[in-house]
């Protein structure tokens, strides 16, 4: 078992007495944390049903194809002026 060790900083001893109370809170903090999870929670709520809109993409294909189009072109001119 590890036990906490506190020193006085100005006499640089142990202090017993201290060590007494904080292991005396120990079992006080577990029998808190224990009766407090205890509480009965509602049940949650099921998740919303996602809705997937199934419609075609639109325009945005056809934007990045000539966007990728005009980066090709870019790269290749840039490489020829080289």
């Amino acid at each position: 078992m590890i036990t906490p060790v506190i020193h006085d900083p100005v006499t640089g001893r142990r202090d017993k007495s201290r060590r007494l109370k904080t292991l005396l809170l120990l079992p006080l903090l577990a029998s808190c944390m224990a009766v407090g999870a205890c509480q009965e929670a509602p049940p949650p709520k099921p998740p919303p049903v996602p809705v997937t809109d199934t419609r075609p993409v639109g325009k945005g294909l056809e934007v990045i194809g000539y966007a990728l189009l005009g980066a090709a072109v870019v790269v290749v001119l840039g490489r020829l002026l080289n």
